[in-house]
């Protein structure tokens, strides 16, 4: 069952977006440039692509785990597998 966000966790989430505006990480990372971040052993890679760059949408992208890592590998690569656009973008997991 999901669980609402309290104010608390809007205000923080607001705090950290607004720090990361500040840092503009768009102004010198593409979309394809992909940060990966694995916390403990046991744990899978959480990908982040930051987005911004073309100056038209701004956002950061996550793919938890490599089977969102193979979906986001889907999306870029989609006219050399021939998949529709949609057939790939219902596959997302991010």
């Amino acid at each position: 069952m999901r669980k609402e966000a309290s104010i608390e966790d809007w205000k923080s989430l607001y705090e950290v977006t607004t720090r990361i505006q500040q840092m503009k990480p768009w102004e010198y990372l593409w979309d394809m440039d992909l940060i990966g971040i694995q916390c403990g052993k046991e744990e899978e890679t959480v990908f982040y692509s930051i987005l911004g760059r073309g100056g038209e949408c701004y956002g950061i992208a996550v793919y938890e785990g490599y089977e969102a890592f193979n979906q986001y590998l889907m999306l870029t690569m989609q006219q050399r597998l021939n998949l529709s656009n949609e057939y790939v973008m219902f596959n997302q997991k991010n």
